[in-house]
């Protein structure tokens, strides 16, 4: 494995948590679903009521990346709320090959193949690779919620879209919005999420993101949606990111757990381990 493996995996694992099933269509009686006439806070207020909850979330997935190549892994997965994302990441049939440790700071990965780490942060990616991640986001979007949004009525844009059979709502983002707002009160436009919500769970079905400083958009779509603990959960995922080229990611989720705090997120480096740079 070359240099240029770690920079694919280290991306890869912040596009997947980022930008995080196939693209299949969920079946849905329409028939038997209505739409109400919910004004803009009352299908807010709903969105935020059916939002998954979770303390301690665990996973196991199975992974299939596209670029100009395909390859496919399996994943497990542990999320503290609020708090940190572990990931590892093993071939179909094999040891582990990668494990990555997100919090709300700092960014670690080792890349046990070739006996490397990499120490970073959310801003040190950001410029790297001309994104604009956070915590936040990452945690929001891998279980299905919406992303942390400007809830001034004024920025929002709500309707019924009966083509897609889902409520439309369409939002700015809150750190975007107070970065950009002081240098052009039109900018907060070019910083959205859109969103299509379920009529009848208002779980969302799709999530479109527009990305600062760059041409890149993001389309992730959820479907198959679960009871987990009384709770919809997506247990397909389907993202696709258009930027230079076009990445595509599918997630099937194969079991999904909510735990407690014992649940563990070990990182430990080996002492023998070479630290790198991303170049």
């Amino acid at each position: 494995m070359n240099k240029n493996r770690l920079h694919f995996l280290l991306i890869f694992s912040c596009l997947f948590l980022l930008f995080s099933c196939k693209t299949q269509k969920e079946i849905v009686e329409k028939e038997k679903v209505r739409f109400k006439n919910y004004n803009d806070r009352e299908l807010l207020d709903s969105l935020s009521k059916y939002e998954f909850q979770f303390d301690v979330f665990t996973v196991k997935a199975n992974v299939k990346y596209l670029d100009e190549k395909e390859s496919s892994f399996k994943t497990h997965i542990r999320i503290k709320k609020d708090s940190a994302i572990w990931m590892s990441i093993t071939p179909l049939l094999g040891i582990e090959m990668a494990r990555v440790l997100i919090t709300k700071d700092s960014l670690k990965f080792i890349n046990r193949i070739d006996k490397e780490y990499f120490l970073g942060s959310f801003e040190y990616i950001n410029e790297k690779f001309g994104v604009d991640l956070d915590y936040q986001m990452l945690e929001a979007i891998l279980v299905g919620n919406s992303i942390d949004f400007d809830d001034d009525e004024k920025k929002i844009i709500t309707s019924i879209d009966r083509k897609k059979h889902a409520y439309f709502i369409s939002t700015a983002r809150k750190r975007q919005i107070r970065k950009e707002i002081k240098k052009d009160k039109n900018k907060f436009k070019n910083f959205t999420q859109a969103l299509w919500v379920a009529p009848d769970n208002f779980k969302i079905m799709q999530l479109m993101i527009s990305a600062p400083k760059s041409d890149q958009s993001l389309v992730t779509t959820y479907t198959n949606h679960e009871q987990i603990d009384n709770q919809f959960f997506p247990k397909k995922i389907n993202v696709i990111l258009n930027s230079d080229k076009n990445i595509t990611i599918d997630i099937d989720f194969l079991k999904v757990v909510l735990g407690n705090d014992d649940t563990s997120f070990l990182f430990k480096i080996p002492s023998k381990y070479e630290r790198v740079e991303i170049k």
